[in-house]
């Protein structure tokens, strides 16, 4: 026996296996840094919140000596593609992992409140969190295309061998209000999760769906292969055959173009067998039904 005909064959089992298993599992594919369609053709699309409008949230992420110091985070975002960050003159992007083009950037600023009744700021900053530049391979749709993971990836070779993999989850919320953004969980720093409401978070369609005969042709021509390649790994492996004889129900193949013209003969004969010549009778009778 051949072991790497038998290696080969049993491959392409396994791998046609894999990808009708695959193919069975809808998934939205990601179209671009906006939006990802399902194999029905709907899918989700946010071109239109892509305004110069950038969404911001903001939460307070620790208090201490009784509220004395105050931590408070802005978050900045904006879908679809990236925009450089402008901020009040009084705080300074000098220095910051924000001054660059960028979907998503965190804002930390801290304020001590010694003096009562008053909160001074002594504190500030900007840390990139990222991008929808679709050159890179930072953003990933998730399966059901209600997320949109953005990484945050060192910037040297070096730091990415030993850096965690940061990244912030943007989750898609179908809604019939204004686009709003908030803050869902920041407690991991390294898996930020934010909330983006939307009307255009909401499933619809975007390209025209695969008609049916094309889902059956794709259907028919996998179940073909199929049968093909499990049919000779078996005659050849199981029963020993060779060269041609490899192929699954040979007989009937070759049979099949005479059956077929058989077939067309006897439906342009008005689905009647021709009629009997001359010659001694047999039994049955070949104009029979029970000929047939």
């Amino acid at each position: 026996m051949d072991v790497s005909s038998k290696s080969i064959c049993i491959f392409s089992i396994f791998l046609l296996i894999t990808l009708s298993s695959v193919n069975g599992q809808d998934k939205c594919v990601k179209r671009n840094s906006c939006s990802c369609v399902f194999s029905n053709g709907t899918g989700i699309d946010l071109s239109p919140s892509a305004k110069n409008l950038i969404y911001t949230s903001k939460t307070t992420l620790d208090e201490k000596n009784k509220g004395a110091e105050v931590v408070v985070a802005t978050y900045y975002y904006h879908p679809c593609f990236d925009v450089l960050l402008t901020v009040n003159q009084s705080t300074s992007m000098n220095g910051t992992t924000c001054d660059k083009p960028l979907s998503l950037c965190r804002h930390t600023s801290t304020w001590n409140g010694t003096v009562k009744d008053h909160l001074t700021k002594y504190g500030d900053i900007f840390e990139y969190l990222g991008s929808s530049n679709d050159t890179s391979d930072g953003i990933e749709f998730s399966n059901d295309g209600r997320s949109i993971k953005y990484f945050n990836k060192p910037s040297s070779l070096s730091d990415k061998a030993q850096a965690p993999v940061r990244f912030s989850i943007v989750n898609l919320v179908c809604s019939d209000t204004d686009d709003e953004f908030y803050v869902k969980d920041s407690t991991e720093p390294d898996q930020i999760e934010l909330a983006f409401f939307s009307r255009n978070a909401c499933l619809r369609q975007i390209e025209s769906s695969r008609s049916t005969g094309s889902t059956l042709l794709i259907i028919f021509f996998s179940f073909v292969i199929f049968y093909l390649v499990l049919g000779v790994c078996t005659k050849k492996f199981l029963m020993g055959a060779t060269g041609i004889e490899v192929i699954p129900n040979l007989m009937f193949w070759t049979e099949l173009p005479n059956l077929v013209k058989d077939g067309w003969a006897f439906a342009l004969n008005g689905f009647k067998l021709p009629a009997r010549g001359a010659g001694p009778a047999t039994s049955p009778d070949p104009n029979s039904y029970d000929s047939i």
